[in-house]
């Protein structure tokens, strides 16, 4: 008998739970089974190509695998300028392989359907072309709507349980995210006359329960008999359920296994339960930051050019999940986790809602420490938790004179940073070059792409301040051409002076 292979088998063995255990560095088990964040794809990918979505989406999956997440939805999930159903097929694999469950988005009233790509009965408008009996009417609209359908006929539930049954059976998916379609896409033709009757907040709402009852079953039906654990997702949005109880008897009539995904925000109320069995709470403000370089700052509802942590508004987001007892969470408009604000607020959520008794010096102490180095850690932390109130008070500024500098809005006045605010941000600079001569080598890297964004805000906040510039705080519109020219070669002198990155603000355009 060859004794080498038993040895080798125990050796094998300890190797194995030796890397479970490293594949598990949490401190104890995450009491909410849902811990999901929400993205679109545009908001990852540069270029818009397969090897970015692919390679993007494979860190975001990585990071999340280390952080304790397990879901990922993907609104445009399928989309032909970035690989199709190839590279679709890819994300979904890899996530199942690091346990993250890869949830596409299906905008099953609008929003596309099942595909961005027009073209396939998949993209909703490409089907709507082909059968315009099932556009639906908008609430504020008299003409039929070649983006929405109307899911009180019998065609439009078919098309979904094709879509969900191509979804189930060519892609490893853990799930799907149903939205229906929001607040003006509601549907107000003669086939949902009767859902208005029975749900009276239908038309007032941003969202229709009574869709929902069309929508989900469906959906649910065709995922879960090809995935029977498959988590099906649908959105609510807002108001929550204690403010709707008028109308909660109709999620009741959803799939008891489906989950309610509610616009939670921070709103809480104590002892309103709420009437279906899984919820998970979503909010917005997990991410802000555009983290690739040639992506201008475009001051978008979920994303812009910034640093903006949120360790406070993750700790209270928490507590709040504790008292109304949410099954999980979705964090919103996530970008990459290169970008620093958005990584600590990412792990903040996550840990928070773990151990929601934790301080924030609790949290700085075990997490920003292990990021920057301990000596690095108590001024990364000051940093942090100052800067909020530092970018909200500039953030209108910034926002402003970035449209002017682009050409945009030419009708938008402009001010100047008052003088304490560009203060502040001369200290925040300082502070987190401080924090960089004793940093870790990691620490270092964060630290120098937190530098680099906080040198954009103090550089347009002391621009909008220039007595040179003072002819762009008048009213452009009765600038002349010339002057106007005049105007923005000074501006480019300014911003390349200061050294403005000109591959991110495009000012250079302005002097031609």
């Amino acid at each position: 008998m060859n004794m080498r292979i038993p040895c080798l088998a125990l050796c094998l063995t300890a190797a194995l739970a030796i890397d479970a255990a490293a594949a598990q560095p949490f401190a104890t088990p995450h009491p909410m089974p849902y811990r999901i964040l929400w993205t679109w794809d545009s908001w990852l990918c540069d270029p818009f190509n397969a090897d970015s979505y692919v390679n993007e989406y494979r860190k975001l999956i990585d990071f999340m695998a280390e952080n304790d997440y397990n879901g990922l939805i993907i609104w445009g999930f399928l989309d032909d300028r970035h690989g199709g159903e190839a590279a679709a097929k890819q994300i979904a694999s890899y996530g199942r392989s690091r346990g993250v469950r890869i949830l596409p988005g299906i905008g099953a009233g609008g929003y596309h359907g099942f595909s961005i790509s027009e073209g396939t009965e998949l993209n909703l408008v490409t089907f709507l072309r082909n059968r315009p009996d099932l556009r639906a009417i908008p609430r504020r609209a008299t003409q039929p709507s070649g983006e929405f359908i109307c899911l009180y006929q019998p065609g439009a539930i078919e098309w979904l349980r094709a879509g969900s049954r191509y979804l189930a059976e060519n892609f490893e998916i853990g799930g799907v995210n149903i939205e229906t379609n929001e607040a003006d896409g509601i549907d107000n033709c003669e086939h949902a006359a009767a859902a208005t009757k029975q749900e009276p907040n239908r038309l007032r709402h941003a969202c229709s329960f009574s869709d929902m009852v069309q929508a989900v079953p469906p959906i649910f039906e065709e995922i879960r008999r090809r995935h029977p654990d498959a988590w099906i997702t649908y959105a609510t949005y807002q108001p929550p359920w204690w403010q709707r109880r008028e109308d909660d008897w109709l999620l009741k009539k959803l799939p008891e296994e489906a989950i309610a995904q509610w616009n939670m925000e921070l709103n809480v109320a104590d002892n309103q339960p709420s009437p279906v069995k899984n919820n998970i709470s979503l909010i917005h403000s997990g991410g802000w930051s555009y983290h690739l370089a040639p992506w201008p700052p475009t001051w978008a509802f979920t994303q812009y050019r910034c640093f903006y942590p949120n360790l406070q508004e993750a700790q209270r987001f928490a507590a709040n999940q504790v008292r109304l007892k949410t099954n999980g969470f979705v964090v919103g408009n996530v970008g990459s986790a290169d970008m620093p604000d958005n990584e600590i607020a990412y792990i903040a959520m996550v840990e928070f809602t773990r151990d929601p008794a934790m301080t924030i010096e609790q949290f700085s102490a075990r997490f920003i420490a292990r990021l920057y180095g301990e000596r690095a850690e108590p001024l990364v932390l000051e940093l942090m938790l100052k800067q909020p109130a530092v970018h909200r008070r500039v953030q209108q500024v910034w926002r402003n004179w970035t449209r002017a500098i682009y050409g945009r809005d030419r009708g938008v006045r402009l001010s100047a940073a008052r003088a304490e605010d560009i203060a502040a941000l001369k200290a925040q600079v300082a502070l987190a070059r401080r924090a960089l001569e004793v940093a870790s080598e990691d620490g270092r890297r964060r630290l120098n792409t937190i530098i680099g964004v906080l040198e954009e805000y103090r550089i347009i906040a002391e621009m909008s301040a220039s007595a040179e510039l003072a002819a762009m705080r008048e009213d452009r519109q009765q600038l002349s051409a010339e002057a106007l020219r005049e105007v923005h070669g000074r501006l480019v002198e300014i911003a390349r002076r200061e050294g403005l990155p000109d591959q991110i603000y495009r000012y250079s355009r302005l002097a031609r």
